[in-house]
């Protein structure tokens, strides 16, 4: 079980890539090559183990999580008046924001070199 449980963060971080594609892809039929790349990593990355990749994966996708904190806020801002769709923005645009921070953080734990 606790196998499992140290794969979450990896796993997050896939679903979050692979709706990012979707999105792109049945929205706009543009082909989203950065999440693409951001899922071969990751599922490398669950196989491999690889410290060094970790620990760099997970800091660049916890700067890309402050940046779409930043980015969510940015359009929350748009809005002259607060209704129901700007409530669903911010909402939804922060719990994405928080899956990917929380997923990173806990890829760079894994990562890191135990002590003992």
């Amino acid at each position: 079980m606790k196998k499992y449980l140290l794969l979450l963060p990896e796993f997050f971080i896939i679903a979050l890539s692979i709706y990012w594609f979707l999105e792109n892809y049945m929205g706009s039929g543009y082909v989203n090559y950065i999440a693409l790349v951001v899922f071969v990593i990751v599922a490398l990355q669950v196989f491999l183990k690889n410290k060094i990749v970790g620990i760099m994966l997970g800091s660049i996708l916890f700067l890309f999580g402050l940046y779409m904190v930043l980015a969510v806020l940015s359009e929350f801002r748009k809005f002259t008046s607060i209704d129901s769709s700007a409530i669903q923005l911010i909402s939804v645009g922060f719990l994405i924001c928080f899956v990917l921070i929380s997923s990173s953080i806990g890829l760079i734990y894994k990562s890191i070199p135990k002590p003992f």
